[in-house]
């Protein structure tokens, strides 16, 4: 785990010293950069993975089973694979039988993360020009109820019987060569393992070395009474969004946090006030507070946190207090901390690291 946290971040600072230096260079400071992003989105991933471990072992890991466009979300997993797929030149097929005119009823992000796992082993452990599979068939149980069977496949390096029993065991691997050639911290699999386990099923192996491996998993699902309406996909745009008149009240008390959401927002026509705890938003509020169409509110602040903020906004008086947005954009991430922050009246949250395309969407849904 130190090597592997090490690694990425060896690519940050050094990438950052290159670019500072190569200020003259705007290639390759551009370059650089999509070095250090690409270096910062694998820390980030390996950092989930910990984490989930520590809940996993606090016994804190919860499933929370909601509706969502299960063909969508295929859709954003094979996206995230198909990238690493392109890299090795390989195959990736996915087939999928099954009515899926309804949303279904699961733990979105966990299953996705459980297919993104597999997935990306697969591709991992799967020579150049390979093929790697992704199989999804349902069966229906009754009404509103039905059995998930997924299938993972590769024609990869395969794993013998000996190296299966310490596949899903935490930091272990199938041998030691494994981590020298590959990488990896051998916290995927458990962790998919436990999730999969929590769902009331359990992820088989079966595989054949030099041959290729399979990972399958069969899970009960809901499904929402509704029938889907499919909304068309409107063409993706470069173009920045015109929030020139809107005005935003930003409660952030780290200067640079400010400095990035500023930078992030700039050439959008957006007014942006700054309020350096919850204390001073709630102030800021009092005295302007019918100028704000939105609040972008940290959680952990001096003086007054996040949370009490938005409950003393929400019981100000204020013309506009009780339907302003306020959003949550905190390092609190986990689904406790969702709930803490729409429970105390706040209108959706945004994770850090603030992703730019998830900030510009999340704003969009509210500005307009």
């Amino acid at each position: 785990i130190s090597h592997e946290i090490r690694t990425p971040l060896n690519a940050i600072i050094g990438m950052s010293q290159i670019a500072r230096r190569s200020a003259d260079e705007p290639d390759k400071v551009r370059s650089s950069i999509d070095e250090v992003i690409t270096a910062s989105t694998h820390l980030l991933g390996l950092l989930n993975n910990v984490l989930d471990m520590s809940k996993i072992e606090a016994d804190k890991f919860e499933i929370s089973p909601e509706p969502f466009d299960f063909e969508k979300m295929l859709r954003r997993v094979r996206e995230v694979i198909q990238v690493k797929a392109d890299e090795k030149g390989q195959t990736l097929d996915f087939s999928c039988l099954g009515s899926f005119s309804h949303d279904m009823i699961a733990d979105e992000l966990r299953l996705s993360q459980v297919l993104i796992n597999l997935l990306g082993n697969a591709v991992k452990f799967t020579p150049d020009g390979g093929t790697v599979s992704l199989a999804v068939r349902e069966t229906p149980l009754g009404a509103n109820t039905s059995t998930l069977h997924v299938a993972v496949r590769d024609n990869g390096i395969g794993i013998s019987l000996g190296q299966q029993e310490r596949l899903f065991k935490t930091f272990e691997q199938a041998d030691g060569g494994i981590t020298r050639k590959f990488g990896g911290t051998g916290l995927g699999l458990a962790i998919s393992q436990k999730i999969v386990n929590l769902m009331g099923s359990v992820i088989r192996a079966e595989s054949e070395p030099g041959i290729g491996s399979c990972f399958a998993f069969d899970v009960k699902v809901g499904w929402a009474e509704k029938i889907r309406e499919d909304v068309p996909q409107g063409t993706p745009s470069d173009s920045l969004p015109n929030w020139e008149g809107k005005s935003l009240l930003l409660a952030e008390d780290i200067e640079i946090n400010r400095e990035i959401v500023t930078a992030m927002l700039e050439g959008t026509g957006l007014s942006i006030d700054n309020a350096q705890d919850g204390l001073e938003a709630v102030e800021m509020f009092r005295e302007h507070g019918g100028r704000y169409d939105l609040i972008l509110m940290d959680v952990q602040m001096p003086r007054m946190d996040g949370i009490t903020a938005t409950k003393q906004i929400r019981s100000s008086g204020v013309a506009g207090a009780r339907g302003v947005p306020i959003l949550a954009m905190t390092a609190n991430a986990f689904k406790e901390d969702v709930r803490n922050c729409l429970g105390a009246g706040m209108n959706g949250h945004i994770a850090k690291p603030v992703d730019v395309d998830e900030l510009m969407e999340t704003l969009a849904h509210y500005l307009g």
